[in-house]
């Protein structure tokens, strides 16, 4: 089942870049929850830069569930 909680405004989509790519180590998909290990999946990569180091932040999504958040959007 797809999250559909609060439509909340967040930052990291609008600066994130996908990439499909294979998970070696167990992540969760940030909108089922569900576990992915060792098939592919979206990963969203979302750079933070300021006046110190920048930091990198990193989401996972199904890949079926990454395919209907891109529809629906």
């Amino acid at each position: 089942m797809i999250d559909q909680g609060p439509q909340t405004y967040d930052a990291f989509y609008d600066r994130a870049r996908w990439k499909l790519m294979f998970a070696w180590l167990p992540e969760r998909c940030v909108k089922t929850h569900k576990l992915i290990w060792l098939k592919y999946a979206y990963r969203g990569a979302a750079i933070w830069t300021g006046p110190g180091d920048s930091i990198y932040e990193y989401r996972w999504h199904d890949k079926n569930t990454h395919i209907i958040w891109v529809l629906k959007r």
